[in-house]
């Protein structure tokens, strides 16, 4: 879908040939699903257009799952906007865990994936170091808001600093604007990435939302440039101008 995908594997002996099976999943998954091809599964649903590959089974899985996670999030994550089904938002997470899924079913202990920014860190990138993650900070391109020590841990981001105010609450069809950008650490790549789109939907109570899930802490920055975060997040991270 257009977006750069990084992965680094720091294991002895890493056979280049699971990084070439990742890569081609990775392209399946694009031609499935990206809609801004007009011969993908989801270009055809919105077509009206008839098409075996809707029954496969990666497409009844990302589509189940995107109804699972708006139920979830009380509407606040949802893959069907006016009448249209775009499940981009849920497809990269989902994509970048089936990445990780191969590497730990091969084995690996320490590496990195990451797919324009949203990150999963398995391991450590050498002995007694961790991976570290920043989170760009949304005005000022050449610095970070804070720096993540990740282990075992994806850190995902949405925000309008890039693409500008292109994220909407599907409940009121409108902009949020709470936020500039809103940074979900957690288990999983695929939550962590549905998580920080969601609760950016949900403007100031999408905090609120993450605290309440074991396992996930959030960092949002707002119009202001004032910092929010949960409860556990600091533990994460390197302190402030370290």
């Amino acid at each position: 879908m257009g977006m750069p995908i990084t992965i680094d594997v720091r294991d002895t002996g890493a056979d280049a040939g699971v990084l070439d099976a990742i890569f081609a999943d990775l392209r399946f998954v694009d031609a499935l699903f990206s809609p801004f091809k007009e011969d993908s599964v989801v270009s055809r649903i919105n077509a009206g257009q008839p098409s075996t590959d809707i029954a496969s089974p990666a497409v009844a899985e990302v589509l189940e799952l995107c109804r699972r996670y708006e139920r979830d999030t009380n509407g606040h994550f949802s893959a069907w906007r006016k009448g249209r089904l775009d499940p981009s938002g849920l497809v990269k997470g989902w994509a970048l865990a089936r990445a990780v899924a191969t590497l730990d079913a091969n084995g690996y202990d320490d590496y990195f994936v990451d797919g324009a920014g949203d990150v999963f860190a398995r391991g450590r990138p050498s002995a007694g170091e961790r991976w570290r993650v920043g989170i760009r900070h949304p005005v000022e391109r050449d610095k970070v808001a804070r720096v993540v020590l990740a282990t075992d841990l994806a850190v995902a981001t949405s925000g309008t600093y890039e693409k500008g105010g292109h994220i909407y609450d599907p409940l009121s069809g409108e902009p949020v604007s709470s936020w500039l950008s809103l940074t979900v650490l957690g288990p999983s790549i695929l939550e962590s990435d549905v998580f920080a789109t969601a609760a950016f939907a949900m403007g100031l109570a999408g905090l609120e939302f993450i605290e309440a899930r074991d396992g996930y802490e959030a960092y949002a920055i707002d119009p202001d440039l004032r910092a929010h975060r949960t409860s556990g997040f600091d533990a994460y991270c390197e302190p402030p101008g370290s």
